[in-house]
């Protein structure tokens, strides 16, 4: 039963990077999942619900990190185990090479038009997101693993925004492939410029 929901969301996730939610037809989910309306209607009461579960889902893999699965207190251990630890977690996951990253930001503010409770739910993502690395940034500094007079949340702030600007940076120029290297790279000579 779960097999055949992830399916339908998987399906309906490739349909709506491809064209856009507008685009997409509840007729052409039928028929590319090959699921009939009233096993549709078992999961879901629309097209709409649908595109939100696709978010939710999509949120959950693409955007969120875990990072109770990270090293907490080690800043260096934590930067080489983000991007293998990221990629463990998308396991089983539609690949990412088969989705065009610019699609997924075209994704993304669809959701931000469509769904009130979207916008929310990112805030609440970066929050918690900020948090982490926070923290781990305090217990870097408690372990005089790093010295600099930048406040933590700051310097948090500084290894989100550069790897947020990487991301956006590969998809103008047409070079995901990248993402991971050029992030890793960057927070590499962050850590080299606040290491004690």
């Amino acid at each position: 039963m779960e097999e055949s929901k992830n399916h339908i969301l998987q399906t309906a996730l490739l349909l709506f990077l491809e064209k856009s939610y507008k685009a997409v037809t509840f007729k052409e989910l039928m028929e590319q999942t090959g699921f009939s309306k009233g096993a549709f209607f078992h999961y879901f009461k629309n097209k709409k619900e649908i595109f939100e579960a696709v978010i939710d889902m999509y949120l959950g893999h693409f955007m969120a990190i875990d990072f109770t699965k990270l090293p907490q207190t080690n800043l260096r251990e934590f930067l080489d185990a983000y991007f293998p630890t990221a990629r463990k977690m998308r396991t089983g996951f539609l690949p990412l090479e088969l989705v065009n990253a610019t699609n997924r930001y075209a994704l993304m503010f669809e959701a931000l038009r469509i769904l009130p409770d979207f916008k929310s739910k990112v805030t609440r993502d970066e929050e918690n997101t900020l948090a982490a690395w926070t923290s781990l940034i305090a217990n870097a500094r408690s372990r005089q693993e790093i010295k600099t007079v930048m406040p933590d949340e700051q310097l948090a702030r500084l290894f989100i925004d550069a790897s947020h600007g990487i991301v956006i940076h590969s998809i103008m120029t047409d070079n995901v492939e990248a993402i991971e290297t050029e992030a890793l790279s960057s927070w590499n000579n962050l850590y080299l410029l606040v290491k004690a």
